[in-house]
């Protein structure tokens, strides 16, 4: 069925992508129509929301992806109002990837619509992408860029979806969404009961918020964790430990140099670029001139970062 009714002011609605829509309609599935539905105005937004669910159930899971792999592809592209409108699909994996790709969208309209749907959403994988995409807010609180009664309900509700009977996906994100929330009791006993946990993935997520809080009490918490046996819980200690900014770390974060799995090794570099000064500068220095490209891309990024942080200038050697 196709979009064929005339709107008061016609020229305000976007022909390619209604056009776009209609192939979706029919069953198409198009990669370089997705382009059209970028940039929709106010009028053509309306329309697509009229449009959206004639299209088939597995050409919207199709146009949701490609538009989520094209905006990060291109970041001309800007895909929100059509994610706005595949909020309210009825596919679980469609409503995931719209908040995803909503990620960047910072205002009061998504935030209000995030709280909403946590109300009522019963699927575990959108559950858990609604706690991640409240994490930008939570920031933004801490910021005091929101009103109080925003940052009250999103500490409420991510307090909350850490505490219920949530997956553990979900409470993981929840976790780390809430950790921005310094020096808020209720915040640092989740991290902490978190890292006590027996999930290895809260523990891992418990250092990671550590690294967000940045509450002087875990810091010895941190550079104990970047020596555990596991990788993973590793490379996330170290990047942590990076956000403290503290040089009583740099050697063991020169340690994790020599690390055996190659992302804890490029998690450490970029670690010595956030905490900076002497031993850090000369040792990036140094990698700068590696045989091993990655670690020599790595290490210039690094040390371009500390040389900003510091307000030096780079002089090349």
């Amino acid at each position: 069925m196709f979009f064929t009714t005339n709107p008061p002011n016609p020229e305000s609605v976007n022909a390619d992508a209604i056009e776009a829509l209609n192939q979706f309609i029919a069953g198409e599935r198009n990669a370089v129509a997705i382009v059209k539905l970028s940039d929709l105005d106010r009028a053509t937004a309306r329309a697509a929301g009229s449009l959206w669910l004639r299209i088939p159930d597995d050409v919207r899971r199709f146009v949701a992806r490609q538009m989520l792999e094209q905006a990060e592809a291109n970041v001309a592209l800007n895909f929100a109002r059509t994610f706005f409108v595949a909020l309210g699909d009825p596919d679980n994996e469609i409503r995931s990837i719209a908040i995803q790709g909503l990620w960047e969208n910072e205002s009061t309209a998504f935030l209000e619509q995030l709280l909403e749907m946590v109300k009522r959403e019963p699927e575990p994988t959108v559950r858990e992408a609604i706690a991640e995409a409240l994490g930008p807010f939570s920031l933004l609180a801490f910021e005091e860029e929101l009103d109080a009664k925003w940052s009250d309900e999103i500490r409420t509700t991510l307090l909350s979806l850490y505490h219920s009977n949530e997956s553990i996906g979900t409470r993981k994100k929840a976790l780390i969404s809430m950790a921005y929330f310094c020096e808020d009791p209720d915040v640092e006993e989740a991290i902490s009961e978190a890292f006590d946990s027996v999930y290895r993935d809260l523990q891992t997520a418990a250092i990671f918020a550590m690294g967000l809080n940045l509450d002087d009490r875990w810091f010895d918490i941190v550079m104990q964790a970047m020596s555990d046996e596991e990788p993973e819980m590793r490379f996330e200690a170290v990047r942590a430990i990076g956000r403290f900014g503290d040089e009583r770390a740099i050697s063991s974060v020169l340690d994790l140099l020599d690390d055996e799995d190659r992302e804890v090794q490029l998690a450490a570099i970029e670690a010595l670029g956030e905490i900076g000064g002497k031993t850090a500068t000369a040792t990036l220095r140094r990698l700068v001139k590696s045989d091993d490209v990655v670690i020599s891309e790595a290490a210039d990024e690094a040390l371009h970062e500390a040389t900003i942080a510091s307000g030096s200038t780079r002089l090349d050697s």
